[in-house]
């Protein structure tokens, strides 16, 4: 997988090393390897958004990859409401993997793939 990480703001350095182990080992385990992703870190009131990439937006730059979109992570609210960045970024990703939580049996088949995703991220 070809991957843009992103701080903006320098003091979520850090994270950034984090995110791209962690996107690293998602290559590995969901074979990502012909995919493209951008996750940007800043500082907002929210957890994790994720937008997937317009099918017929022209991205030259990136050719051969598929470009699956964007993840905006927000370390310091991550860290604020307990939550843990990994778990975020897995979510994200999910999300520009099509799962979603609209419905009650998809949020369990999403949750089931964080799970799963999650144990294999702490081997």
């Amino acid at each position: 997988m070809r991957k843009l990480v992103i701080s903006l703001d320098e003091k979520f350095f850090k994270e950034e090393d984090q995110v791209k182990k962690v996107l690293n080992k998602l290559d590995e385990i969901l074979s990502l390897k012909n995919k493209y992703v951008e996750v940007y870190l800043l500082k907002d009131d929210f957890n994790v958004h994720s937008f997937e990439a317009p099918k017929d937006f022209p991205r030259p730059d990136i050719k051969p990859y598929e470009n699956l979109g964007e993840i905006y992570l927000c370390p310091e609210h991550i860290k604020k409401k307990k939550e843990d960045l990994t778990l975020m970024l897995v979510h994200g990703m999910l999300h520009l993997l099509g799962y979603d939580h609209k419905k009650k049996s998809d949020r369990i088949k999403m949750e089931k793939k964080e799970e799963e995703l999650l144990n294999k991220l702490n081997k």
